[in-house]
């Protein structure tokens, strides 16, 4: 099974707006891991991030949602999600509260950024 944990508060640079496009922001995915992982109370308790496992699904099959954009040199970061997943939707409805979601619904909220 992998895990999910997600970005849930903005998260703009504190000084520099230029340097946003370097930081996760509400909706990204900041990790995928494995079953085994554990993630540590700060993590879990800080308010940042929503927990989502993945029954049934590998680390791997997920390791998109952690992609980051780069330039044609592909050593210079753009930007530091691909997709994310839509943080409107995270805030309300049945994913208001979810800890648990397939593959598949998982994939009805990614949207590609532009």
């Amino acid at each position: 099974m992998a895990n999910l944990c997600i970005r849930i508060v903005p998260n703009a640079h504190p000084t520099d707006p230029s340097l946003d496009p370097f930081r996760t922001q509400e909706g990204d995915v900041v990790a995928v891991t494995d079953d085994a992982h554990v993630f540590s109370v700060g993590e879990l308790t800080c308010g940042q991030y929503r927990f989502i496992r993945v029954p049934g699904v590998s680390q791997a099959d997920l390791i998109y949602l952690i992609e980051s954009v780069y330039a044609a040199d592909d050593a210079t970061l753009l930007r530091r999600r691909k997709v994310s997943l839509d943080a409107a939707v995270l805030k309300g409805g049945v994913w208001k509260n979810r800890t648990e979601a397939t593959k598949a619904k998982i994939n009805l909220i990614t949207i590609v950024k532009t």
